[in-house]
C-alpha cells in the first residue's frame, strides 16, 4: 500500500463518529482510531471512548484503564492506535490550546464540530515536527462509494 499523508476512513466509520458526536452533545465525545502505522493514516477500526469529565461540555479526558484495554484490542486485531477523535460542541473543528498541549506526535486527531446536535464539519490534524509546537491540518479521504457527495 502507498503511504498517504492524510487520513483515510470508511464512510461507515465516519458515520459512527458523527453519530457519537451528535449523541453526546452538548458534551464532547471521544474515541480511538485504529489502523496500521506503516500504512499511514488508514483507519481500519474505531472504538468509542469514555469521557471521564462528565458534565463538562468543553473538555474530555481519556480513562487510562480504557486506553490500556484498547491497546490490547488493537494488538489482538493486528492494529495500532493511530489516533483519536473528539467533538467540539458549538465550536469549530479546530484544535484548542488544550488539544495542542495534550497531543502526541505521530498520531492523528479527527475533530467534529457539532452545532445544535448536528455535525457540521470534520477536520484532521497532526503535530508538526520541530518547534514551535503546532498542529498541521492533513487531508481526509472518505473511502466508500456510499458517502454523500
Amino acid at each position: 500500500m502507498i503511504w498517504w499523508p492524510g487520513m483515510r476512513i470508511s464512510w461507515r466509520d465516519l458515520r459512527q463518529i458523527l453519530s457519537h458526536a451528535a449523541e453526546t452533545y452538548p458534551y464532547e465525545c471521544f474515541g480511538f482510531l485504529m489502523g496500521r502505522a506503516e500504512e499511514g493514516g488508514v483507519v481500519c477500526r474505531i472504538e468509542r471512548g469514555s469521557n471521564t469529565l462528565h458534565g463538562q461540555p468543553a473538555r474530555f479526558e481519556m480513562d487510562p484503564a480504557e486506553f490500556i484495554h484498547i491497546l490490547d484490542v488493537a494488538e489482538n486485531a493486528g492494529l495500532e492506535v493511530i489516533g483519536f477523535y473528539h467533538s467540539h460542541p458549538d465550536w469549530p473543528a479546530l484544535p484548542s490550546q488544550e488539544d495542542l498541549r495534550l497531543a502526541w506526535h505521530a498520531h492523528y486527531y479527527l475533530i467534529v464540530s457539532v452545532i445544535d446536535r448536528h455535525p457540521s464539519a470534520v477536520t484532521v490534524w497532526r503535530l508538526a515536527d520541530g518547534e514551535p509546537r503546532r498542529f498541521l491540518e492533513v487531508p481526509l479521504e472518505v473511502t466508500d462509494s456510499n458517502a454523500p457527495s
